[in-house]
């Protein structure tokens, strides 16, 4: 019966009142109860609550009279009535911790304040206790001072069968109340310190996994990455080496001298290409630790950068240098180099036809800076982004203009965040430039570095 009223009458929700922070931590308010959680719980006292109605009928008509039965099983029953009509969490639970403690004080009526029946009121407690709200603990030590204040006033000998007096026993049993409802906030606020520990430690192992997850499924497509761009960019060069190895081998002695010198020159650019493949990728790998004493002259490796450059692609124009002399930055000198190479290279590849890669830097309030510009196409923000990322390229389709493993930009960004730099890209007008900044460093530091002539 009771079960099926309170599936009928769902028991509203209202907002807890805030308790002062003093005591916010250490009183239960029922709000951490979910509907669910609050609905079964009620349940279980408001079954409690209905078995002692024929009980309480049988020994009222037995004990007393059928009237007087009727009376105080029929108090009970109203009480059960309201706690299952659909009414607030407040109310409801109010209702029910009554009807438990009138049983409790009609049981002990009914036999005459036998001291074994006031134990009755001990277990209520307890029962209550399953809605976790300080409220009704409250209700239950009022009631039992209030019932056996009056009570004891009214029918003295129904309240003790030992002749005490009835304010004392009034006085001590509110006090086990009492005593009990501490005990049971206490076990409470163990109870929630012990969950509130757990769910941070639960918390954590789920974050915890979560980053293992992403970092597994990260690397697993790093990896796929590496050999799907590994396996395309080396195979070209490759190719090319054997094509000219075989043309030189078969027909070597009948190719003129300028053939065979263009094919050997295939055959060296080739290998300078798996050369900077493989070193990009092995710096990538070990740029983890910087030399904090490390330094270098920004304009110095400009220049030599710039100088290689034009030895290498001496069909290109040569790459301009405008870096404020003096310049000192946080960074060893070959990171720099490699930092620099690599921009004037994409530079190079990736630039307009005919256009001239321009390496600017100096100092300013923040450090030391420098820049490779190149006129090229114009990217949005997302994509120049992503430029930094290994594997990855402005144009990563199957029919892009430029070969490359996309590691040159990646390395770039490693090596300047390990020496403690930022890298940012901008694009403007079809002008695109990638700027490093870097942490200065003092010129008495660089005399330190440079050994001196014997």
């Amino acid at each position: 019966m009771a079960r099926r009223a309170a599936a009928q009458h769902p028991v509203r929700v209202t907002p807890p009142r805030t308790l002062p922070p003093a005591l916010a931590g250490w009183l239960p308010t029922g709000r951490a109860l979910t509907e669910r959680d609050f609905a079964w719980r009620h349940r279980i006292v408001c079954l409690l609550l209905a078995a002692h109605l024929p009980v309480l009928l049988v020994l009222g008509a037995v004990r007393v009279t059928v009237l007087h039965g009727l009376l105080e099983s029929g108090a009970v029953a109203v009480l059960l009535g309201l706690a299952l009509s659909p009414v607030t969490r407040r109310t409801a639970s109010l209702a029910a911790t009554t009807g438990l403690l009138s049983c409790s004080a009609v049981l002990v009526h009914l036999f005459d304040g036998r001291t074994e029946l006031h134990f009755h009121y001990f277990v209520a407690v307890a029962v209550v206790a399953l809605y976790q709200d300080w409220r009704v603990f409250a209700a239950a030590i009022g009631f039992v001072a209030v019932q056996h204040a009056v009570v004891g006033a009214l029918f003295p000998h129904s309240l003790t069968s030992d002749g005490e007096s009835v304010w004392t026993v009034a006085l001590v049993h509110s006090g086990f109340v009492l005593a009990e409802a501490l005990v049971l906030v206490l076990f409470w606020h163990v109870n929630e310190q012990a969950r509130a520990g757990e769910e941070v430690l639960a918390r954590a192992l789920w974050e915890g996994q979560s980053s293992v997850a992403e970092r597994l499924q990260e690397t697993d497509r790093i990896r796929t990455d590496l050999i799907a761009t590994v396996s395309h960019e080396f195979r070209t060069p490759l190719t090319g080496i054997r094509g000219a190895a075989l043309t030189l081998l078969k027909r070597g002695d009948r190719l003129d001298p300028a053939a065979r010198h263009r094919l050997l020159m295939a055959v060296l650019d080739q290998q300078e290409r798996l050369s900077r493949l493989l070193e990009n990728m092995l710096t990538a790998s070990q740029a983890t630790a910087a030399d904090a004493s490390a330094v270098a002259e920004v304009h110095a490796v400009a220049a030599e950068v710039a100088m290689l450059a034009g030895a290498e692609h001496p069909d290109r124009p040569p790459v301009s240098v405008l870096v404020e002399p003096g310049a000192l930055a946080r960074i060893d000198r070959q990171a720099l180099h490699q930092v620099l190479a690599n921009l004037v290279d994409n530079a190079l590849v990736h630039g307009s036809l005919g256009s001239v890669p321009l390496i600017t830097g100096g100092c300013d309030e923040r450090g030391v800076w420098c820049a490779v510009s190149n006129d090229g196409s114009s990217m949005d923000p997302a994509s120049a982004g992503r430029l930094f990322e290994p594997f990855s390229q402005a144009d990563s389709g199957a029919t892009r203009g430029a070969e490359g493993l996309g590691m040159g930009l990646y390395v770039v960004r490693r090596l300047v965040e390990v020496h403690g730099g930022t890298v940012e890209v901008r694009s403007e007008a079809g002008w695109v430039t990638v700027e490093v900044r870097l942490a200065a460093a003092e010129e008495a530091a660089l005399e330190v570095r440079v050994p001196q002539p014997r």
